[in-house]
């Protein structure tokens, strides 16, 4: 269908629009209710060396090359199943993931929360935050370090407000726009199609019932001479047919006869034609 085509049956149907756009801003609007956006916020906590490390009066953040590989303890530690389950029973509908800092050389680990408001999702971080320092002292107390040699962390960043993802849920309302508009175009042009070939038939039988009977009367008549003509050719052909087998079936019987005689039958005369002059028999020559 053209363009041309497909916009006049829109404003045909115009009421069909206005019913599919109705629809449409209905399943927009349960979509947006279905997916809502999350909230997302994030931290960093920096792992400190032991006491029994750093020289008197010098500074630590200046000793902290080889924490890389305690900060990934840590970080294994947190992404496992015991941490993820107690977490999630404190903070229900909360998801957190925790990585080494990629930007950065040192042992910086990034806690990153998601929630669905705006209020648990900075709850939830301060709880994902804290669970840094459990985690080091439960894995130094399972070696039973000594305090002295002992690692320390510290909050390094933390999110003063959440981040709104609406990622999700512009995805569903592009999907529920998506279904509404094509349910709406598909509905109106079926529909000015089908009451189009109504019209048209209808049409077409009201021209046939409004036609002149005389009209049908010589049609009839026409067709009944033609019948008959048809049939009188029919019959001239049989007779001739029946004619032409009494001939030869007369000519047969002669043969039989002379035959049955001892005579030689006659030879079929050539048809003579009307107007045509005699043919003079040749005379006999003397010897």
């Amino acid at each position: 269908m053209e363009i041309t085509g497909l916009v006049a049956s829109l404003l045909r149907r115009w009421y069909v629009v206005a019913l599919g756009v109705l629809l449409t801003g209905g399943l927009a609007l349960l979509a947006a209710q279905a997916v809502p956006p999350t909230y997302t916020a994030a931290g960093s906590v920096l792992l400190l060396p032991p006491s029994a490390s750093v020289e008197e009066g010098s500074n630590q953040l200046l000793q902290l090359g080889g924490l890389e590989q305690p900060a990934a303890l840590v970080v294994a530690y947190l992404a496992g199943d015991d941490m993820r389950e107690a977490f999630d029973a404190q903070n229900p509908g909360v998801t957190y993931e925790v990585v080494l800092d990629p930007l950065s050389r040192g042992p910086l680990i990034m806690m990153t929360v998601e929630a669905p408001s705006s209020a648990t999702v900075m709850d939830a971080l301060e709880s994902a935050l804290a669970t840094v320092p459990e985690a080091l002292d439960a894995l130094q107390d399972q070696v039973a370090a000594p305090p002295s040699s002992r690692f320390a962390s510290i909050p390094l960043s933390v999110d003063a407000k959440p981040t709104t993802l609406n990622k999700e849920t512009l995805r569903a309302l592009i999907a529920a726009v998506g279904v509404g508009m094509a349910l709406t175009l598909v509905g109106a042009v079926g529909l000015d199609s089908l009451l189009i070939r109504s019209q048209q038939r209808r049409a077409a039988r009201a021209a046939a019932v409004a036609a002149p009977p005389g009209n049908a009367a010589a049609g009839n008549a026409a067709a009944g001479n033609a019948a008959a003509g048809t049939a009188a050719t029919g019959t001239a052909a049989a007779g001739t047919a029946g004619a032409g087998a009494s001939h030869t079936a007369a000519a047969g019987t002669g043969a039989s006869k002379a035959g049955a005689r001892g005579e030689a039958p006659a030879s079929p005369k050539a048809p003579t034609r009307v107007g045509a002059p005699a043919r003079p028999e040749p005379s006999a020559e003397p010897a």
